[in-house]
């Protein structure tokens, strides 16, 4: 059996796949709801900017987000605390999988999607925390911070007479990781038209690959007790 480079978490295809699906969850919900899930630095800038302008209902969303995304976290971390097994991420990424698929059967009562998504969407932010990309540190479901990474990373590569590789690689790495957020981004308003709220289906698919790469990447090397 080859060796594994990378922890499973840490694996360019997961940090592809979860930036891509930060940039369709959030347009996704602004679009319906005026409200973001994933970035809730975002929702918080929402309220103080648009406080009086946008309506009571897009308000009291935005602070619903950020009210059960911070619950959501918060439970990860308690169920974190108590794993036995690399499976707990397994498990903690099932929420928001199963919440994009369902949601758009539901009637459509906002108050009950923004509560479901926000919620499964901390839990899947703690899992991932303090992830990497290969060997570097980046930000899941949001891409500011590996923005820029991503312009410091090529500065010194360009700028480096001896062209070092491992600093190609890395930011090529958070190049990828901002374009996948960029096109999952587009993605949400270009299938709008035909697919309406089955749009969220997007986030059930990508999360769908995440948990395949992952769970059957631990069967395989054996890391349920040693990648917790």
């Amino acid at each position: 059996m080859t060796q594994l480079n990378f922890m499973p978490q840490n694996s360019r295809f997961s940090a592809c796949l979860l930036g891509f699906m930060g940039g369709a969850l959030d347009v996704y919900c602004h679009i319906h709801f005026e409200s973001l899930v994933a970035t809730q630095t975002g929702n918080i800038l929402l309220l103080v900017a648009d406080w009086k302008t946008s309506t009571a209902e897009a308000n009291s969303l935005r602070l619903l987000s950020i009210l059960f995304f911070s619950v959501g976290f918060l439970i990860a971390i308690w169920f974190k605390n108590r794993a036995t097994t690399a499976f707990w991420r397994s498990y903690t990424i099932l929420p928001l999988l199963l919440t994009s698929f369902l949601v758009p059967l539901l009637p459509k009562i906002s108050y009950l999607w923004v509560t479901l998504l926000a919620l499964s969407t901390g839990m899947i932010t703690l899992t991932f925390t303090g992830s990497q990309i290969e060997s570097h540190a980046y930000t899941i479901l949001m891409t500011s911070g590996n923005y820029r990474k991503m312009l410091s990373a090529w500065y010194q590569y360009l700028i480096d007479q001896s062209k070092d590789p491992k600093v190609k690689r890395q930011a090529v790495n958070y190049s990828i990781v901002v374009g996948s957020f960029v096109i999952g981004a587009i993605s949400v308003p270009t299938l709008e038209g035909f697919l309406h709220e089955k749009t969220l289906w997007l986030v059930t698919l990508v999360l769908a690959l995440v948990l395949y790469h992952y769970t059957s990447i631990v069967i395989r090397y054996h890391l349920q007790k040693t990648n917790i």
